[in-house]
């Protein structure tokens, strides 16, 4: 009598692992046409355009009754600088006229230290002539300040109502940049300030 012998199942295991291998070698590639396509239709799925307005802020400046104001006491501060300059010179100049007349009767110390103090006025004279310029260009800047922060939240509150992301200065000469006049807000600004003569701060976007 023959002993049964096991049934021989390693070819059917054999089998089966290549199939399952195979399976798992299509659910990769399957998957990575998935993300390929995926990655393709993103990249063609076309970007939101950057909507761009510009404006004239000396068109917006010249409209409001405030810069009048801050001219005329920017005028008035100006007069006052240059008449104490005016001042200080003409006192500067009268005495070393007088210093002319005198220094034959003045004794050497006396001529040195006299030379030396109308020196030091000289040098202070001077000093404020070079820094005018500088002083009076500053208070105009800083009574213009409160215009201009009136009319860039005007400008914001304009940008975030229509859905603008960037909005130009015309009036700004350091760019160059050509711009349909339908692109131009600056009437909505104008009409944003005459409606608000406070305007609530907004957000930055």
């Amino acid at each position: 009598m023959k002993t049964p012998t096991a049934p021989r199942t390693s070819g059917s295991f054999e089998l089966l692992r290549h199939l399952l291998a195979a399976g798992s070698l299509a659910s990769l590639v399957l998957a990575s046409d998935a993300r390929g396509q995926s990655t393709r239709e993103s990249r063609q799925q076309p970007r939101a355009m950057m909507r761009v307005a510009v404006f004239d802020s000396r068109v917006v400046l010249d409209s409001m009754p405030e810069r009048m104001s801050a001219e005329s006491e920017f005028a008035l501060e100006q007069a006052k600088a240059r008449t104490m300059l005016n001042a200080a010179t003409d006192s500067l100049r009268a005495a070393l006229d007088e210093f002319v007349q005198v220094e034959s009767q003045l004794s050497p110390r006396q001529r040195e230290a006299t030379a030396m103090h109308l020196r030091a006025r000289e040098l202070l004279v001077e000093e404020m002539a070079a820094n005018l310029d500088h002083v009076i260009l500053r208070r105009q800047a800083e009574l213009q300040q409160p215009l201009r922060e009136r009319v860039r939240t005007a400008v914001r509150a304009v940008r975030l109502r229509a859905g603008y992301d960037l909005v130009l200065d015309r009036a700004n000469e350091q760019v160059i940049f050509d711009a349909d006049d339908s692109a131009d807000i600056t009437a909505a600004v104008l009409r944003e300030l005459r409606g608000n003569k406070e305007i609530a701060r907004l957000p930055k976007r």
